[in-house]
């Protein structure tokens, strides 16, 4: 598994909105400051009020609703993996494909070699490889590897981030282990995401 070209969007501008809730009056002067302030410390003043009060209230449960800032950090990224893996990725809904290789136009023209995983048996790579001299495209998909690695462009936020990470650390397939770690590279994951009650 490969994630690159990683962007984090409104990291900054959400914490600042998780002290909304408590406002009697609202000051988008005030605010804008709040933002150019952590952004110019970026994000490493642990004694910023905002960053103490967004990172209690991550530590929430889920489904109390005082965490739901998280939703608007939204994060972007190239996610390359296998079949096995996207199929369990696409059940959460707030991680959105945006573009993303096709074995129906590629599938012919990629090196099995290089675009499988290696667990992926020589067997199922050479019936692979047989099929590809044929023109039935939809035997060849059929008879496609789960261990096929693909590359998709998604977006997600921090929310969706802070469920996969507790509900698939443990995992058996080893990809989710390399995406729960990539997880924890996140700006202030550790206190965001990973420290958060599900």
């Amino acid at each position: 598994m490969k994630i690159d070209n990683v962007r984090v969007y409104d990291l900054e501008e959400c914490i600042v909105a998780s002290g909304l809730p408590m406002l009697s009056a609202y000051d988008e002067n005030e605010f804008s400051e709040n933002v150019i302030q952590l952004k110019s410390d970026h994000v490493q003043n642990q004694s910023s009020k905002h960053i103490a009060r967004a990172c209690k209230l991550a530590s929430s449960h889920s489904a109390s609703g005082h965490c739901n800032f998280l939703k608007g950090i939204l994060v972007a990224c190239n996610v390359t993996g296998t079949q096995a893996w996207w199929i369990q990725a696409g059940r959460y809904g707030h991680f959105v494909i945006d573009s993303s290789m096709s074995k129906m136009h590629r599938l012919k023209f990629m090196d099995l070699e290089t675009c499988c995983h290696p667990k992926t048996s020589r067997i199922a790579r050479q019936e692979i490889e047989k099929l590809a001299t044929l023109d039935d495209i939809e035997s060849l998909i059929y008879a496609c590897p789960m261990g096929l690695e693909l590359t998709a462009r998604i977006n997600t936020n921090y929310m969706q981030l802070r469920i996969m990470y507790h509900q698939r650390k443990a995992h058996r397939l080893t990809e989710w282990h390399t995406f729960c770690h990539w997880i924890g590279s996140l700006p202030l994951a550790k206190e965001l995401l990973i420290d958060g009650k599900e």
